[in-house]
């Protein structure tokens, strides 16, 4: 194998050692070998690294039908026992019922394998595809320099401030520019110039290449998350995504670039036949706050454990009485739960955050020693964790709630804002 093979087989491996390290994939060298010949526009660097890498394992599962222990099973068994599952080496090398040693032969057979097939995927991978990845780096710096520099952002001020740039360029592609961005958002500490480019080329963007009849900047929250859209209406009721295929690709992943300095990442919503958003959303703090609701002390640690080097913040509460506190006054992004609580239970609980105007958009993970996810989804849980619970389950729920607290039916609209574009 050649020195370019043995760097991405290198790679590789360390992607998959902190595959759930997302702070640490976003900038991963992969990343910059995979996604400009693979780029996303609705996922954040390290998510999109991760999905590929998952992706790439799951084409070695040769099918339910092959016994776990069979050897050609092996290369998916360890991958998925080590890396997906977190399980310790010795722990999988149990389960195939191999030694140590041999376990680590092929482990290294299976990262082979694990190279090949994405060289076979991605052609430009094996070059390094520097040319691609060396286009967006004096961009990457020069964003990341100005991202240090930072204000609390009044969202409607900023969208007032771009409606009279963009006038011109829509009244001559016949596109209706207007803002449904309501006054007294929570405000992003982030870099007003960095945020203000992104929404100028995004609409920009849309103006002149795709066939719409409106363009609608819009604003909306979601536990920690606040996301600025740009609701597109088309002159057909066909929608030719904005976000995901149609358009300048390379101007999309500079914007995806800036606005991955900022923390944030770009989504695309289509919530009926010929309209569209791109929303981009961007966190109120830099780290979530978790919640962990369980009077286990030792949980709270593991669970701190977990989330270390994670964007994420956990904040114990031992009982309900002291969660719905620390609900009110630290709003955090997520809520995990255990049902068996001393005095007022978890049922309870649940039943208080989902009643109350103030918690109700919350997402809630259950975690507990109970099997009951479909009464607990019932009332108004979103996900439901089986304990003990794994750091990998963990944080793919927290990684979901996220998402399903901006995508979910029932989603909190800003005030006075109309929570889809004006029907025909």
């Amino acid at each position: 194998m050649d020195t370019c093979q043995d760097e991405l087989g290198r790679q590789i491996r360390d992607a998959l050692a902190h595959l759930y390290d997302y702070v640490y994939l976003q900038r991963h060298p992969l990343a910059e070998r995979l996604l400009p010949a693979h780029a996303s526009t609705i996922r954040t660097r390290a998510q999109e690294l991760r999905r590929i890498l998952l992706d790439a394992i799951e084409s070695l599962n040769p099918g339910d039908s092959v016994p776990i222990r069979a050897l050609e099973r092996r290369p998916y068994a360890i991958l998925f026992g080590l890396y997906v599952e977190g399980r310790p080496l010795l722990e999988v090398a149990d389960r195939l019922s191999i030694g140590g040693r041999q376990l680590r032969r092929d482990r290294a057979a299976a990262f082979t394998a694990l190279a090949s097939l994405l060289r076979d995927r991605y052609p430009l991978v094996a070059s390094g595809n520097a040319g691609a990845s060396g286009a967006q780096e004096p961009l990457r710096l020069e964003s990341e320099r100005m991202a240090q520099c930072r204000e609390l952002i009044d969202l409607a001020d900023l969208v007032d401030g771009l409606l009279p740039l963009l006038q011109s360029l829509a009244r001559e592609h016949r596109v209706h520019l207007l803002s449904h961005v309501a006054l007294g958002l929570p405000q992003p500490y982030r870099n007003r110039t960095l945020l203000r480019q992104i929404l100028i080329g995004l609409a920009s963007q849309a103006l002149t290449t795709m066939p719409i009849s409106q363009l609608a900047f819009e604003a909306r929250l979601a536990g920690a998350l606040v996301g600025i859209g740009l609701g597109l209406r088309y002159r057909q009721k066909s929608s030719a995504a904005m976000v995901s295929g149609a358009g300048p690709q390379l101007e999309v992943r500079s914007l995806v670039t800036l606005i991955a300095t900022l923390g944030g990442s770009l989504l695309q919503e289509v919530p009926r036949a010929g309209e569209e958003t791109a929303w981009v959303l961007l966190p109120l703090q830099d780290e979530m706050v978790v919640l962990v609701v369980d009077d286990n002390q030792e949980l709270f640690a593991l669970f701190e454990r977990y989330l270390a080097g994670q964007p994420y913040r956990p904040l114990h509460a031992a009982s309900s009485d002291q969660a719905l506190a620390l609900a009110h006054s630290r709003n955090p992004g997520v809520i995990t739960l255990d049902l068996m609580l001393p005095g007022r239970d978890g049922w309870d609980l649940l039943q208080a955050l989902r009643s109350d105007p103030a918690t109700s958009r919350i997402p809630v993970i259950v975690c507990s020693v109970l099997e009951e996810p479909e009464l607990a989804q019932s009332l108004g849980a979103q996900q439901y964790l089986k304990k003990p619970v794994g750091q990998a389950a963990l944080l793919s729920a927290l990684e979901a709630a996220k998402t399903q607290a901006w995508a979910g039916e029932g989603r909190p609209a800003a005030p006075g804002h109309s929570p889809a574009l004006p029907s025909r």
